[in-house]
């Protein structure tokens, strides 16, 4: 058995999409947590400064709660999967998100309310090994369940529906726009 995944996951949003949108994502995410925990950081600037920081005490940031500001706009639009992955790779070691999984927000989220779910390949390498997408309001729970090798591997080779987007993930390596 493989080590569980550890919150706050990194969100980005890959597109501009209306505040209004991304509070309700967030939400939804929050409110579908049997822990009422803010699980996404919503990423907004490269340089770590706004992540979730671990304190010497070892306690932690949570994620983004909602209502976000609402001048906030992501750094990381038009950004490919492997800018993500090496952005979470890169991360000093006081910033405290998981480095195994991690959200896109894309075009299609405005109009699904989903969330795209990415396993990172290797953490030493900017590699994306798998993508799912999942409501907001399920996402909280399905990362938070995760086991970070068996039970992803499992959950994808058992749907059909989670096998189709990791092919639609692969054809469009330079982003995920177009999923």
């Amino acid at each position: 058995m493989g080590m569980f995944t550890r919150p706050p996951f990194a969100l980005f949003a890959l597109e501009d999409i209306p505040i209004k949108t991304l509070n309700t994502l967030l939400q939804k995410a929050k409110d579908g947590s049997t822990v009422e925990q803010w699980w996404w950081y919503l990423a907004e600037v490269p340089d770590y400064r706004a992540a979730p920081q671990e304190r010497p005490d070892y306690s932690h940031d949570l994620g983004t709660e909602a209502p976000i500001n609402p001048s906030f706009s992501s750094r990381f639009v038009g950004k490919r999967l492997e800018d993500l992955t090496q952005w979470l790779i890169n991360k000093p070691p006081n910033v405290f998100l998981d480095g195994g999984f991690f959200g896109v927000l894309d075009k299609q989220t405005e109009r699904t309310g989903k969330i795209a779910i990415c396993r990172v390949n290797d953490p030493r390498e900017a590699e994306v090994a798998w993508c799912i997408q999942k409501t907001a309001s399920e996402s909280t729970l399905y990362v938070a369940g995760l086991d970070s090798l068996t039970d992803w591997n499992m959950d994808v080779q058992d749907s059909k529906s989670g096998a189709q987007e990791f092919a639609n993930f692969l054809a469009h390596k330079d982003g995920i726009n177009d999923v």
